[in-house]
């Protein structure tokens, strides 16, 4: 479904403004100051402290602008911190050739040296690096500490956005709801994220929380240019496009020739890819008590639901594709070690992607509409929490059938005879000291793999807006038009990827019919590829640029450009735009407009991303040269 808007947002609350200059708030204990709201300027404000935003921060903060950043949780870091997914999703020519942005492979560098140069910590396989996500965000914290203590960076954490000002081209300002806790024992972790969201979009003091208004603004010696400040969505659903009336896309998408593997029935809004409540269990000498059954376990999409997926998959290759603390390498049947850790990521087993108008997670434009949320102050993230409630229990429910289940749905469907093993001799690992960190033992927030996805400026070619399409990356389904041996090469390239097209698809029924909208159910080879500029840009505001995986991308390209570097290439572009287009008094838009102007700009924006390490273009890549693209 597309959602374009008839107009643009305009007025709003209008708070006192006193600008008290750039503050480090880093958390609960820094937020008792004085005054019932502050206001707070800077040069670039992003919304999402993921990967893509922490990244969009360092390189903004590297190129001398001040930053202000919300995180909704206590943790940055996004995949490999507060979603739990601390396996980081690779293909070999970046790892080979050391193409990564310059601060993601700083950050890997960095995850090893916290375990004396290992490797590879968790010994898994479905990575070169797996680790436990408490490192994950200790880690990302120490990048930042450094612009944290010069007060350069304001971080922003236990917030979330609530309104945004929008005049004619520009966010004006943007408004912050941070949450205290009252009781450390009842904070933000004590119980799943479904309990508190409505809670922490609701600027009325509760009984777990105290509320806290913030509102972001420019500089206010910038008054006169072009722009005065930047703005990034780097949140996990695309939260900003809704609030700021810019076109977007959510769920599948309608078949055109660019996208030979959507149905030629047409889209479906509520389609998203699953989303996921990891956690973290630990293998013990002795068996232990079996867990008693989670409640709602034996309706109908829950129990019924759990499969290895495939007769080559056990227990022990679930263990060990995500493991995060090992003692041996994977040689297949080995036995797992008393003390080994497992990130439990499956889409047969915690994956949530029952998906219809009924229980979507991401509301779509409608939804919106009909509950009021896009009316003034009146926003609350744009989520279903019930669908969080669901997805939570699922995963709880999914701990148990591991351990003292004897089901299979689909290895069942072939062998009736079929019964799992009992696994007794596992924990699921909580508590503050846990590697998830919470009193559940579910992440913080749910791994989000698709939200809502921006549709970029209209222009020759693009007629109906910009948009990275299937054929575009794919090995599958070239454009015949093209070179069949390599992806498109776009002219605004500003960062790399690979990574196949890899889909954990909706189900529509409690049948787990996957949608009859999207042809692809498994991961889909694709060409290294790059992230297009055009990609971040929105219509209609010049001070937005998307920064994590809201990108112009269609529902399938989505597939390959959702994964931790590629993100991370994402947010280091929007970082580096941002910094640069304030710097020229310049919008992006300017920076991919093929004038004379238009490419100056653009080639010192691609040579400060080179500079900077960030490459965004692969060695050799031309439309005569192909072997470069023989990576898989």
């Amino acid at each position: 479904m597309e959602f374009i808007p008839p107009g643009s947002l305009s007025g709003g609350r209008n708070l006192p403004l006193a600008v008290l200059g750039l503050v480090a708030l880093s958390g609960a204990p820094a937020l008792a100051q004085p005054g019932p709201s502050q206001t707070i300027a800077c040069d670039v404000f992003i919304a999402g402290g993921g990967l893509g935003g922490v990244a969009a921060a360092l390189e903004a903060l590297g190129l001398g602008k001040r930053v202000c950043m919300s995180e909704i949780t206590d943790w940055i870091g996004g995949q490999v911190s507060q979603q739990g997914v601390s396996a980081l999703d690779e293909r070999p020519l970046q790892r080979e050739t050391n193409l990564f942005p310059y601060g993601y492979s700083q950050f890997r560098r960095r995850v090893r040296e916290k375990y004396n140069g290992d490797p590879n910590p968790g010994k898994c396989w479905v990575s070169e690096l797996c680790f436990a996500p408490r490192v994950g965000v200790q880690v990302l914290r120490e990048m930042l500490e450094p612009y944290l203590r010069t007060g350069q960076l304001a971080l922003f954490t236990d917030t979330v956005v609530k309104d945004l000002d929008v005049e004619g081209n520009r966010i004006r300002s943007v408004t912050t709801l941070t949450h205290t806790s009252k009781d450390p024992a009842r904070g933000p972790n004590s119980l799943p994220l479904s309990h508190f969201l409505r809670d922490w979009y609701d600027p009325e003091p509760s009984e777990r929380f105290s509320k806290r208004l913030t509102r972001f603004v420019p500089p206010p010696d910038r008054g006169g240019r072009r722009l005065d400040w930047m703005v990034i969505d780097a949140t996990e659903t695309g939260e900003l496009l809704p609030l700021a009336g810019v076109p977007y896309r959510l769920g599948t998408d309608r078949w055109i020739p660019q996208e030979p593997s959507a149905s030629t029935l047409g889209s479906d809004p509520y389609c998203t890819q699953g989303f996921t409540y990891t956690f973290v269990m630990e293998r013990t000498a002795d068996n232990q008590p079996l867990p008693e059954k989670p409640p709602g376990y034996d309706q109908p999409y829950h129990g019924r639901y759990y499969s290895y997926e495939l007769p080559r998959f056990n227990f022990t290759n679930i263990f060990t594709y995500r493991r995060i603390h090992g003692s041996a390498e994977w040689n297949g049947p080995e036995p797992l070690r008393p003390g080994d850790r497992t990130m439990q990521n499956w889409t047969w087993g915690n994956d949530w992607r029952l998906s219809t108008a009924e229980n979507n997670f991401v509301l779509t434009h409608e939804q919106l509409l009909a509950s009021g949320q896009l009316q003034k102050g009146r926003w609350q993230g744009g989520l279903r929490p019930e669908a969080l409630a669901l997805a939570e229990a699922h995963a709880q429910g999914y701990f148990w059938w591991l351990v003292a289940g004897t089901s299979d749905y689909l290895l069942q469907k072939n062998d009736p005879t079929y019964s799992k093993p009992l696994y007794p001799n596992h924990v699921l690992l909580r508590g503050p000291e846990s590697p998830m960190g919470t009193e559940h033992g579910l992440s913080r927030h749910p791994y989000i793999r698709e939200g809502r996805r921006l549709i970029g400026r209209p222009s020759i070619g693009y007629p109906n807006g910009f948009t990275i399409y299937e054929t575009d990356i794919s090995r599958a389904h070239q454009n015949p038009a093209l070179n069949p041996e390599r992806p498109y090469l776009f002219y605004d390239g500003v960062g790399i990827g690979q990574y196949p097209i890899d889909f954990h698809p909706c189900v529509v029924n409690l049948d787990f019919e996957r949608s009859p909208y999207e042809a692809l159910d498994a991961p889909s080879p694709s060409f290294p590829y790059q992230v297009p500029l055009r990609a971040l840009i929105p219509q209609k505001l010049d001070n937005l640029l998307a920064g994590a995986k809201n990108i112009a991308t269609t529902h399938i390209s989505n597939g390959a450009y959702r994964v931790h570097p590629v993100e991370w290439s994402i947010g280091a572009a929007a970082g580096t735009t941002a910094a640069l287009a304030l710097d020229r008094d310049a919008t992006p838009q300017n920076f991919v407009e093929q004038t004379p102007e238009g490419s100056r700009l653009l080639s010192e924006l691609q040579t400060i991303l080179e500079q900077r390490g960030n490459p965004y273009r692969i060695p050799g890549a031309t439309i005569f040269a192909t072997k470069w693209a023989d990576y898989r």
